[in-house]
């Protein structure tokens, strides 16, 4: 849904929606004051990526707000749609008190211009800032009055949007970086239908798990992504492996929040580690104010990584699932992977995605980039189920089906297939799908 077009009948029809509702709430809660949050975004696009990171830093921002300022809240609501984001506060306090709060929310914010935040009366009236004396809202672009800048047209489409990305970049970095992971993942999840793994048909191979035990998963894992990026940023200019330390801690951290979401089942515990070391990396580079490009964060992982299989695997008689898997296989798993910056992805999977993308679009691209993984990768969580034989007839089938000529319906029926098959088996490539996310996330977040 993010990043989708919508239409202006389907503007005009949320906006009958939204009076709709906040008629509603006023007349659950009488004598209540209402906040009504919507976000500026000038194209047909509303729900852009940049308008839900705003979004979800204007909805805490009243929340605090509204906690700091001792207003009673009665009511809190929110709605995601091809139209937009929203939300609704019910507030027990004067209307014009409660408009004087959210201006200066507006006003002193590095976003507020981006946030139209209504408040409305206990009669349903809007209270405008003049009547309050405050000044018009102004254009984030040259400073004029804002609906004089929309009346004239006098900025393109492409300018409002390019500085809506500067803004955010500028002033959300972080939770822009934390939306993009909580999208990868949701992303890779969702993928239908997939060999041995969860998706929205089924659970593949797992009986632990469902679509709905990654999504509490996602929901617990995102809130740390910000930690990992400002702890890379305010360590920017240390040594990596010590930040490589601060990062894993975290992480540590993070892995407890997702088992106490899923109730002890492993779903991301890959995921989390691929996501500290990226985090680390993009930190580090935008704390340095260097460009992020495919070499200046494959270079900055590597360092981040440095001697990691030496000193996980190699000089230690560990007993965990990596370190047999190791001695077993003489194969590094995630760790070699990302010792190497993620060169699998930056060198196979990230420009057959991009090529396959082009050509196929995204969804088919997905899935074959997904069969490529699983026929390179030594997948660690592969070979816990079914061992060296295991690991190995799904690498082979993984080649098999990619090189099948075939349009997306009957690719679906392949792949549906091969999903009974490994089900049978009882395998799944739990590691393919983790590097599938990160490939997609590489591919959206990273410049060439």
């Amino acid at each position: 849904m993010i990043d989708k077009p919508t239409t202006l009948d389907a503007i005009l029809y949320a906006k009958e929606e939204r009076a709709l509702k906040q008629k509603e709430l006023l007349s659950r809660y009488p004598l209540a004051s209402l906040i009504s949050l919507c976000i500026n975004i000038p194209s047909l696009i509303k729900l852009s990526h940049e308008a839900v990171v705003v979004h979800e830093i204007a909805h805490q921002a009243l929340l605090e707000m509204l906690e700091n300022e001792g207003i009673e809240l009665l009511a809190c609501e929110h709605t995601f749609a091809s139209t937009g984001a929203e939300s609704f506060f019910t507030c027990k306090v004067d209307a014009k008190v409660l408009k004087t709060f959210t201006c200066k929310v507006e006003n002193s914010h590095p976003l507020g211009r981006l946030m139209d935040i209504d408040v409305l009366d206990f009669t349903g009236k809007i209270l405008s800032r003049t009547a309050l004396g405050l000044s018009k809202r102004r254009c984030f672009v040259c400073e004029e009055e804002a609906k004089l800048c929309a009346r004239a047209q006098k900025h393109t489409y492409a300018e409002l949007n390019a500085h809506i990305k500067q803004l955010v970049e500028k002033h959300a970095f972080a939770h822009s970086i934390a939306l993009w992971c909580k999208r990868a993942m949701q992303t890779e999840v969702e993928l239908t239908p997939k060999p041995g793994l969860v998706d929205q048909a089924n659970s593949g191979a797992h009986r632990d798990m469902d679509i709905h035990t990654f999504y509490a998963s996602i929901d617990a894992i995102k809130p740390y992504v910000p930690q990992w990026i400002q702890t890379a940023q305010t360590y920017a200019h240390e040594d990596a492996k010590q930040s490589f330390k601060r990062l894993r801690e975290i992480g540590i951290a993070c892995e407890k929040a997702m088992f106490e979401a899923t109730q002890g089942v492993n779903t991301h515990k890959g995921m989390i580690f691929c996501l500290a070391v990226f985090c680390g990396a993009i930190g580090r580079l935008n704390a340095r104010n260097q460009n992020i490009t495919c070499k200046s964060l494959q270079t900055q992982m590597q360092a981040l990584c440095d001697h990691l299989v030496e000193n996980d695997l190699l000089h230690v008689t560990s007993n965990t699932a990596g370190a047999r898997f190791f001695y077993e296989t003489r194969s590094s798993g995630i760790r070699g992977i990302a010792q190497s910056g993620f060169e699998m992805i930056f060198e196979q999977s990230l420009p057959f995605f991009e090529t396959c993308q082009q050509e196929e679009g995204e969804e088919v691209a997905l899935k074959k980039t997904l069969l490529l993984l699983m026929s390179l990768l030594d997948d660690s969580t592969l070979w816990s189920r079914g061992g060296i034989e295991g690991l190995s007839y799904a690498k082979t089938k993984a080649q098999e089906l990619l090189h099948v000529k075939c349009n997306a319906e009957m690719l679906d029926v392949h792949l549906s297939e091969l999903n009974d098959d490994m089900i049978s088996r009882n395998l799944s490539p739990g590691g393919s799908a983790d590097l599938l996310a990160m490939t997609w996330l590489f591919f959206h977040v990273v410049k060439a």
